[in-house]
């Protein structure tokens, strides 16, 4: 059996700046344009509320029947989860860490409409073994152009609950 080993050079007009970040937000131009909307709207979130962050948006590919992490995160792989709901994030974290990253970013803006911080601490904090072993060492939470960042190796249920009730303040937590 031969193996073909392709060698891609990324040069800089592979990339475009963010018209509001600039180098902190760089966009390779083969991105997947079906998610790109939401995949900027998520990254600036996190640049607004992580002023030492950078982010790249990664070109799209398809490799053995799965997609590849959307960001490249202080050069970490990423991928954004625009999950339906709490119970979500199980899949989430089990889907990334399958693409192999170490960052998961859960997008509440694609689907949820009011921050439930009791619900999400719950199955955040049941993913302690993920950053226990790191395999994931950051989850960003994103909400209404903000975001926190959690782990759940070093952090309570209740500072990751208290982390998350900064996204929406005065909301109920149930």
């Amino acid at each position: 059996m031969q193996y073909i080993c392709i060698l891609i050079m990324i040069t800089p007009t592979d990339y475009k700046e963010d018209e509001i970040y600039g180098q902190r937000l760089l966009i390779n131009v083969n991105a997947d344009q079906r998610e790109l909307l939401s995949n900027i709207r998520a990254a600036r979130a996190i640049l607004n509320s992580f002023a030492d962050v950078t982010i790249v948006i990664n070109a799209h590919t398809m490799s053995f029947g799965h997609k590849n992490p959307e960001y490249t995160i202080d050069g970490q792989l990423g991928d954004r989860k625009g999950i339906m709901g709490e119970k979500g994030i199980t899949a989430g974290f089990k889907a990334a860490k399958k693409q192999g990253c170490k960052i998961v970013v859960i997008d509440l803006d694609e689907h949820i409409l009011q921050v439930r911080s009791f619900e999400l601490s719950k199955y955040i904090s049941r993913r302690k073994m993920d950053f226990a072993s790191g395999m994931i060492t950051a989850c960003y939470v994103v909400f209404s152009g903000e975001a926190v960042v959690v782990n759940a190796s070093v952090q309570t249920r209740q500072q990751i609950m208290s982390a998350i009730e900064r996204l929406n303040p005065g909301a109920p937590t149930y």
